[in-house]
């Protein structure tokens, strides 16, 4: 028989509570109880923090820990990547060197560039780590990297800075 999950989503972990790679389902009813302007089911993964000293924050883009590539062992992201890279995004605080749950698929809040519009389609920041950026599309569609789309903006972010958030719809592959 497998473990129930009781915890809450926000609880971090020292130790392998549970297998790296865990999926939990959170009902629609949950999700907007805890913020009402999250809607749908919510689904949720549990990973490592493999960062050497860095904590993740709300709304960090998650990576794939590609110095080894580790199963469900995540950075901060720290380039425009192939969705089947990003493994989700940080929902709170999560200690380097512990475990804890990400949001993999539906609405949450994505830390941005202080430059991303409603319905813009999301990849990971070429160069600042852990936020997100609105993919440049071009006439020829010949570096478009669609491929590493992983979320489309509800709202926009506020526009002042990097590191802004705004509820969008995540899509993650893992």
């Amino acid at each position: 028989m497998g473990t129930v999950k009781t915890d809450a989503l926000s609880t971090t972990y020292t130790s392998e509570a549970y297998p790296v790679g865990t999926r939990y389902v959170q009902p629609a009813d949950e999700v907007n109880a805890a913020n009402s302007t999250h809607y749908g089911d919510r689904e949720w993964i549990f990973v490592y923090n493999d960062e050497a000293s860095t904590a993740w924050a709300e709304g960090n883009v998650i990576m794939l820990d590609n110095s080894d590539y580790a199963a469900f062992h995540g950075l901060l992201s720290t380039a425009t990547l192939h969705v089947y890279r990003i493994l989700g995004v940080a929902a709170h605080a999560i200690a380097a060197g512990s475990y804890g749950w990400i949001i993999a698929k539906g609405a949450g809040e994505v830390q941005c560039d202080g430059g991303v519009a409603q319905g813009d389609r999301l990849v990971a920041h070429a160069s600042t780590a852990g936020i997100a950026d609105t993919i440049t599309l071009n006439a020829d569609a010949t570096t478009d990297n669609l491929e590493c789309v992983f979320a489309m903006a509800l709202e926009a972010d506020a526009g002042s800075s990097s590191g802004d958030k705004a509820t969008c719809w995540i899509n993650g592959t893992w």
